[in-house]
């Protein structure tokens, strides 16, 4: 064999072996259970608009139209007025605001 040949298989060789090692610079990787998982915070119901039909009310809600007595995931609407709506979960109640209330 020839110096050059020898030269581009060693160096074939190096560089296909070096790719199959880790990266001694990437930070180790941490296996999660679920004592250590992180618990995704649950997103708040995101109110849109309300309409009145008479003297009734419906609020749009992630997208989704509804009135009193309806589910929101895991709330159930308890009342809706005119700029607000409140909505319930066993002992938790939220309150949606239509409009922020901060003046100046």
């Amino acid at each position: 064999m020839t110096a050059i040949y020898r030269f581009n298989l060693t160096f074939c060789l190096l560089l296909c072996s070096s790719m199959a090692f880790a990266d001694p610079t990437a930070p180790e990787a941490e296996l999660q259970t679920e004592a250590t998982a992180a618990v995704a915070p649950q997103a708040l119901p995101k109110l849109s608009l309300i309409r009145s039909q008479g003297r009734s009310f419906q609020a749009l809600i992630d997208g989704v139209l509804v009135k009193t007595g309806d589910k929101v995931g895991a709330y159930q609407v308890q009342s809706i007025s005119a700029s607000q709506v409140i909505l319930q979960q066993g002992d938790k109640r939220l309150q949606l605001n239509l409009f922020n209330r901060t003046t100046k």
